[in-house]
């Protein structure tokens, strides 16, 4: 049996593949899918995502409710699934060709695992639920008539809607097992139908269980995003602040200092959020503290994961920093200015030839110098929040072809991250302006938390108006779906959730601010179809959208050449 901390990572992970397949990150499951020792499913778990997204999910819910209610009803819960099964995966396989493989992978499990038992003895939900997957894998076991009927009943077809799909498995229960919508509720079964025998003596479940409910009842369940989402509403803020340091990496600022930046942008749309500073150095912590030491092993092995990603593609990677480069150096040359002073050497100016004769002046050579009144700055800022997760490596890979190339060129380049836990938003720098060699640090980035990008923005226009530099590029390499627990104040008087309109509003506003400070700002985006015209609301026309790596060189090369020229 896991432990409790172990139970919040599996939540965690399943939360996490549930986002993936429902392509929405402001989702807060209801029901997630476990194997028989706890561990997310993730077939399974794409499943009640594909539900999630081609379906209405609280129509589903309801049933699902009244089953939960009922004795036996964790039976009746495993045949809907099945059904569910059925028809959200071809709804959902031409989209992510990946759940063919990884439905064959169930299908064996189930069959594997009903090799231990006689299938005779097997409850009739586990002999109808073996005899899908079997038929998935094209085998074949014998079923009974009428459990025949069972299975074509409950193998529902794509094209069913959410109550047909219901109103489906009400008359299955019905017709098969004598369960009438009365029935589903706690108010008195009476005996089970003699076709029901073995359903008392169930003590297992083929496969994975699906379980809904409301996960905050159950003592080992923390609420949908795991241990990070407990820190919401139950943790002073002194309390989030050494949480926060502890996971992400001790504070750049001290107290006062950080207090300023606070009162300067966490007001109005972002009032009581909290801001922290970081170059990523851990200090020491209990060994009792599980949640922070979790945090950590699993930044070291993305960190880990990510330099493997860049080194497996090494030679795609580097060509991209070559050409990358190139255009960039020759953008800078073309549009810096140059000037012509005197020199020693150089090209002979013949009007001052005379100097040298009457004055005994040497310097009657020019030769060309840049400038310094048109100095250039590149800040790539990271959304690191949990909907990054699926393609951590890959972001850090443009990350660090970015810094690479950049440096290449001379010009001063900061990389940073940022993520949201709790009500503190935490800002990673990686490599500052002058830290030529530590663009491989950018490989230590891992996502985690919730990214509220309204307030992220805020913080690199304060990093910003730090800085030497006359020409300012900030380039965000993003999804563009803001998402966070803590809601915002629109200025209606009337707090709405951070996601969606409301934060794509925020984002856009803060990159508007930004723009008429004089600062250029495009976005590598990293996110789905889906959300492309939230980007495109947000950023505008400097927008760059990276389908291979291949790409990746002339695409952004492209508007950051645009951008240089605008300066």
């Amino acid at each position: 049996m896991l432990s409790e901390r172990e139970a919040e990572r599996e939540e965690r992970r399943a939360t996490n593949l549930i986002w993936n397949s429902a392509a929405d990150y402001s989702l807060h499951p209801e029901s997630r899918a476990y194997d028989a020792e706890g561990y997310a499913d993730v077939y399974m778990n794409s499943i009640v995502g594909a539900v999630y997204r081609y379906y209405d999910y609280p129509v589903i819910r309801k049933l699902l409710d009244g089953m939960e209610n009922a004795p036996h009803g964790e039976a009746y819960q495993d045949l809907f699934w099945t059904g569910l099964e059925n028809c959200a995966y071809q709804r959902a396989v031409g989209d992510r060709p990946a759940l063919r493989l990884l439905r064959l992978g169930y299908a064996r499990g189930v069959v594997k695992q009903a090799e231990r038992w006689n299938e005779l003895d097997l409850p009739v939900c586990d002999r109808l639920k073996l005899e899908h997957y079997a038929r998935i894998l094209g085998e074949g076991h014998k079923l009974s008539a009428r459990e025949e009927k069972i299975l074509a009943a409950l193998e529902f077809p794509p094209e069913l809607t959410s109550e047909q799909l219901v109103e489906r498995m009400r008359r299955i229960l019905a017709d098969y097992f004598g369960v009438t919508g009365g029935m589903l509720r706690r108010e008195a079964l009476g005996k089970l139908p003699q076709f029901m025998g073995g359903f008392g003596r169930r003590r297992y479940s083929l496969g994975a269980r699906v379980r809904s409910g409301d996960v905050k009842k159950r003592p080992s369940r923390r609420g949908p995003s795991g241990a990070i989402s407990r820190l919401t509403g139950e943790k002073s803020p002194e309390q989030l602040r050494k949480y926060v340091t502890d996971c992400f990496g001790l504070p750049m600022y001290g107290a006062r200092e950080n207090a300023a930046i606070e009162e300067r942008l966490c007001r109005d749309k972002h009032d009581g959020c909290l801001l922290h500073f970081t170059r990523g150095e851990l200090g020491d912590v209990s060994l009792r503290d599980g949640e922070v030491i979790l945090q950590r092993k699993v930044s070291r092995e993305q960190s880990e994961r990510n330099r493997k990603y860049y080194q497996d593609g090494i030679v795609a990677h580097r060509l991209a920093i070559i050409r990358l480069t190139e255009r960039v150096r020759n953008c800078i040359l073309v549009h810096l200015d140059d000037a012509m002073i005197k020199s020693r050497a150089g090209a002979l100016d013949a009007r001052a030839v005379w100097r040298a004769v009457y004055l005994g002046d040497s310097r009657i050579f020019q030769k060309r110098e840049r400038t310094t009144d048109t100095e250039l700055s590149v800040d790539v800022m990271l959304d690191g929040s949990a909907s990054q997760l699926q393609r951590q490596e890959s972001v850090a890979a443009q990350a660090y072809i970015l810094a690479e190339s950049l440096t290449r060129c001379g010009v001063p380049v900061r990389v940073f991250s940022f993520c949201t836990v709790g009500a503190c938003t935490s800002v990673r720098i990686y490599r500052d302006y002058g830290e030529t060699n530590r663009n491989a640090a950018v490989f230590d980035y891992a996502a985690a938390g919730f990214n509220r990008d309204g307030l992220a923005l805020r913080a690199a226009e304060y990093l910003l108006n730090r800085t030497p530099y006359e020409n300012r590029l900030l380039i965000t390499l993003s999804d563009c779906s803001p998402n966070d627990v803590k809601k915002i104040d629109p200025g209606t008087g009337r707090p709405a959730e951070y996601h969606g309109e409301a934060g794509v509003k925020d984002a856009s506003m803060e990159v508007e601010k930004l723009r008429r400070l004089g600062v250029k700002v495009m976005c590598v985006f990293t996110g789905e179809e889906e959300d492309l015209p939230n980007a495109r609301r947000i950023y505008g026309r400097e927008l760059v959208r990276i389908r291979s790596i291949n790409q990746f060189a002339e695409a952004v090369g492209n508007v950051i050449v645009q951008l240089i020229g605008s300066m």
